[in-house]
């Protein structure tokens, strides 16, 4: 099997509107299956690495881990679509005030609103949870956005000047790189929604993929 292109990969996110990261759906494609003989981390053409930045900057799809830790890709068609459904049709605001997130990651949001696109490194310098003990706590808030739709990863960055140091990941509130896209951050009403992404979903799924997406977005 020939390696996959960026064009291709980009068909297929196209094509399937959510396309996971790794192998996490059952019965449905991801980038890691379609890609497995691409040079991985080597900074060429062919490095899938690269790739689930590349997308974001383009404006073809949203990055983040939207499904507990695991990442995946949602075409920005689809994205204001799923975000609605993620957050429950609720602000941030009045999520918080509700008590459905903590308050580290309310924090973490508003400094991110403040200082728009920042990566990982910095923001724990500016939300002050650049502490080893709250490293974890750090992360965590950081998933728990991502879960709801309200962050979005845009870029990486290299924590020394050396190409193979690790990178530092960007970061971004959802409506700044919606609205830096010319996309409307909503879409209708959160019924109207499901009906969409299930409609779609239901054009390209497996039966036992369309019970996951199903399940873990409460369709």
């Amino acid at each position: 099997m020939d390696a996959l292109t960026y064009e291709e990969f980009v068909q297929l996110v196209e094509k399937y509107k959510i396309l996971p990261f790794s192998e996490f759906v059952p019965e449905y494609p991801s980038l890691t299956a379609a890609s497995v003989n691409n040079d991985w981390h080597t900074g060429t053409v062919t490095d899938p690495w690269l790739w689930r930045i590349r997308i974001v900057q383009d404006g073809v799809a949203a990055y983040g881990k939207f499904f507990r830790d695991k990442a995946c890709f949602i075409h920005i068609e689809f994205f204001p679509i799923i975000r609605s459904i993620l957050s429950s049709d609720k602000t941030v605001e009045e999520r918080y005030k509700d008590g459905l997130i903590s308050r580290t990651a309310y924090h973490i949001y508003k400094v991110l609103c403040e200082h728009g696109n920042i990566d990982s490194r910095n923001l724990r310098k500016l939300t002050d949870l650049n502490n080893k003990e709250n490293k974890k706590e750090y992360e965590k808030s950081l998933v728990e956005l991502q879960n709801y739709g309200d962050v979005v990863i845009t870029g990486a960055v290299n924590q020394n000047d050396e190409d193979s140091g690790w990178s530092s990941m960007c970061y971004q509130p959802s409506e700044l790189w919606l609205s830096s896209m010319h996309t409307s951050p909503n879409y209708a009403t959160i019924e109207d929604a499901k009906n969409r992404l299930i409609a779609e979903l239901s054009r390209s799924c497996s039966d036992k993929a369309l019970k996951f997406f199903t399940k873990k977005l409460k369709l």
